[in-house]
């Protein structure tokens, strides 16, 4: 009967545990709280589907790194790489499917990038056409120039390729540190021309080279700086001349090119 009682007891009691066995006040029962879903797991509602999750566990599959050999080397690269490597072995080895299938992919990949290149060059051309005029005007009338990022002159476009590079700020932030490093390499330059001098007498005093290699980075930027503003003053110059030949008069008199 005891045994009966003991069992009643704890039965009743089973949602008021002794203290020795309960949670103690500000402490969680679960402290490791509820797990987190591991990123990029679709989970099962709107649009974490079948499918979504198995494109999810395929791009999971491409990118992991797989461990290769070649000869005597061993490395580690992304599981799609290494099947890319496979097709180009097989194709090289006389596969005429896995050369059809990497000349598709590479067309693919040659024709987005094309696609990519072509819209920033149209982008690049239009912003000159512009904002060139307008910055012009502004160097006419000695104004500031537009608060507006990058410089139509430093939009630089290979005529023969047509690829497009910035060489200056394209953003006021990036200005004005480029101010303050231009005014820090201009003081600069003085110590810059010492320490050379001197370590032309005494090239391996530690202490100089490694001062020196710092100053070389601010002679780089000057260096890299002036050829920006010289490429801007013969823009300048060459609109200045395009402005005046067209205001010129046409001093021809007609009918002379036949002699009358």
């Amino acid at each position: 009967m005891a045994s009966t009682k003991n069992s009643s007891t704890a039965s009743r009691n089973y949602r008021k545990p002794p203290v020795a066995h309960q949670f103690k006040k500000g402490t969680s029962g679960n402290p490791k709280g509820r797990p987190t879903k591991k990123s990029g797991q679709p989970g099962f509602g709107l649009g974490g589907g079948i499918g979504d999750r198995l494109s999810a566990m395929a791009l999971d599959e491409a990118t992991r790194p797989v461990t290769v050999r070649e000869g005597d080397k061993v490395s580690e690269i992304p599981a799609m790489q290494a099947l890319i490597r496979t097709m180009f072995r097989a194709a090289a080895q006389g596969d005429t499917k896995a050369a059809r299938q990497l000349l598709e992919l590479i067309g693919r990949a040659e024709s987005g990038r094309t696609g990519s290149a072509l819209e920033i060059l149209q982008h690049a051309v239009q912003y000159q056409e512009k904002w060139a005029p307008i910055f012009a005007q502004r160097e006419r009338e000695n104004l500031d120039p537009p608060d507006t990022f990058p410089h139509p002159d430093d939009i630089i476009i290979d005529e023969t390729t047509g690829e497009v590079r910035i060489d200056g700020p394209i953003s006021r932030e990036q200005a004005g540190a480029r101010k303050a490093m231009r005014e820090q390499s201009i003081e600069s330059l003085r110590r810059y021309f010492e320490v050379e001098a001197a370590l032309a007498k005494d090239p391996k005093n530690k202490a100089l080279r490694r001062e020196f290699k710092e100053l070389e980075k601010y002679y780089e930027f000057l260096k890299q700086d002036s050829e920006r503003i010289t490429r801007h003053e013969a823009l300048r110059l060459s609109r200045l001349a395009l402005e005046k030949k067209a205001l010129e008069p046409d001093t021809e008199i007609p009918g002379s090119e036949h002699g009358e």
